[in-house]
């Protein structure tokens, strides 16, 4: 039987990183996001996920990257056009900018772009926009929105 990636988060995380995690997981199949194991060339022997709505990628999640042993799990967005505009809830606007994921140059991005994100303008973006390492059960109402901004898009 093929594991799902509930059966890699109680194996791996536990306490309040499980309990998030799970709520997440739980949240992302209510809302029909299809969870696809990387297992290419650069993912090899990990546990790491891209999350698909209708076929294109919304997120990702890696749990217990070996290159990243301080990082239990992380969540990555992927670029999206639903985050240029400027949205009302001021708490996930601010929570969403102290995630920008900015270019930490490992040549993925070419140094990151300048990019407006919910109405405010950031230099050196990389091309997920976003990422959370180790995230907690407050930083849900952001996760949840940004998923659900990705999924208005399609």
């Amino acid at each position: 039987m093929t594991k799902q990636i509930e059966d890699y988060v109680r194996e791996s995380l536990v306490g309040e990183a499980q309990a998030t995690a799970l709520e997440f997981v739980a949240f992302l199949r209510r809302n029909n996001i299809e969870f696809y194991k990387d297992n290419g060339s650069c993912w090899k022997d990990k546990i790491y996920y891209w999350l698909k709505f209708n076929g294109e990628c919304v997120a990702f999640i890696a749990i217990n990257d070996p290159d990243e042993p301080e990082n239990l799990w992380t969540i990555w967005s992927n670029d999206s056009a639903a985050f240029c505009t400027d949205i009302m809830d001021e708490e996930i606007k601010n929570n969403a900018w102290k995630h920008i994921d900015f270019c930490g140059n490992c040549g993925s991005c070419g140094g990151g772009k300048k990019k407006i994100i919910f109405g405010k303008e950031f230099n050196r973006v990389c091309g997920c926009t976003f990422r959370l390492d180790n995230p907690q059960w407050g930083d849900l109402p952001f996760l949840k929105k940004m998923i659900e901004l990705c999924l208005t898009k399609h």
